[in-house]
Formats: structure tokens, sequence, C-alpha cells
């Protein structure tokens, strides 16, 4: 009888263990940053310029925006040649331009490729990345 008694104190024992950290475990996963499958990666090449951008929630509005940037027209300053436009990241949302991140510019004396970490705030969620050109 003292086998089943001790038998039955050791089940209850582990689930009221089980029970006492559920708790604990739900408010761990509440706190914790926004996971990887949040994020989204984007790469695009052009005649014009390439990169790679990828971009996670942060929790609090904003969002990293990691990746680099190419311009592989930079030009001699003059918006007339050989294509005068600084290579960005546009971000938007599902319905509208957001925020640009980091611009490759050498035609002003910045450099022609360019890795960049930014946080951006936008009014609204970041849905997708594009590489485009920027008329400084």
């Amino acid at each position: 009888m003292k086998t089943r008694t001790r038998t039955g104190v050791r089940a209850l024992a582990v689930i009221g263990i089980a029970f006492a950290t559920m708790p604990l475990t739900a408010a761990a996963s509440h706190a914790a940053p926004p996971s990887r499958t949040d994020c989204f990666t984007t790469e695009e090449s052009h005649d014009f310029g390439r990169g790679e951008v990828t971009v996670c929630p942060n929790g609090d509005g904003t969002y990293r925006a990691t990746g680099w940037v190419e311009d592989l027209l930079p030009g001699d300053g003059a918006f007339s040649g050989p294509d005068g436009g600084c290579v960005t990241w546009y971000l938007y949302s599902a319905t509208k331009y957001e925020s640009f991140t980091t611009t490759a510019c050498p035609h002003f004396g910045g450099p022609a490729k360019l890795e960049f970490d930014n946080v951006v705030k936008p009014d609204h969620p970041i849905t997708r990345a594009s590489l485009g050109t920027f008329w400084a």
C-alpha cells in the first residue's frame, strides 16, 4: 500500500509542477522579442543597383532594417549621367510608401556600396521592400 501512495504522491507532484510552470511559460512568451518568422528578406538586382534588406518588427511600432545597397551606375555627380540617381530601399505598408533606409549615393562623394542597420518608425506596418532610385 505504501508503494501506491508514494507513486500517487509523486504523480500529483509532477502534475502540480507542470501546472505551476505553465503561467510562467506563457508570460515569458509574451515578453520575448518577435521571432524571425515575423521578418522578411528581399533581394533585388537591376541595371542601376542591387542589394538585400531584412526587415523585422521590434514590437514597439518600430522596424529594424538591415542589409546592403549598391549603386552600379555611380555617375559623376551630375544628374545627367550615367543615371544620376542614388540607390535606396523603399519600405511599404500594405497600401502606401512608408520610409526608406540608407541610400548609396556616390554622386555626392558617398560610397557606392553601403551596409546599413537602421530603425524606422512607419505610420503603418511594413509589408514589403523595393529597390529604387532616389534623386537627391
